[in-house]
């Protein structure tokens, strides 16, 4: 029978060139509850009473909530630290809003390649 589950030891470890010398993560794929649970974070409101505006503020909330489900549930492992040396918890909400824009723009890009599942791929890799 074929394999049809995640597992959280499927990993990659991505070196981060906006981290130098040595930044990484190590992340993993989401499960199918987690994809369907971000979809139902990503709210659309077309009956806006402000107009246009209201609707792209409500957009950028739910982005930034998607962001930190995304990398609170994907990012295993990494070696980055604040100003005094401690390693963040992206998951924490203070550490998650101090990261560099660059390293967590980086870190973003790595997430969603990996969670791409519009092209055809071997579910075995």
């Amino acid at each position: 029978m074929p394999k049809a589950t995640t597992s959280i030891e499927d990993t990659q470890r991505k070196e981060l060139k906006s981290a130098p010398p040595d930044g990484f993560v190590v992340l993993r794929r989401m499960n199918y509850g987690e994809v369907i649970q971000r979809r139902t974070m990503v709210k659309l409101s077309v009956e806006s009473s402000g107009g246009k505006k209201d609707f792209r503020g409500e957009m950028a909330m739910a982005s930034r909530e998607v962001a930190r489900f995304e990398f609170a549930n994907c990012i295993v492992d990494h070696n980055l630290e604040d100003d005094n040396g401690n390693k963040l918890n992206l998951a924490n909400e203070v550490d998650f809003s101090r990261l560099h824009p660059r390293i967590g723009q980086e870190i973003d890009k790595y997430i969603s390649e990996m969670n791409n599942f519009e092209e055809d791929e071997d579910l075995g890799n």
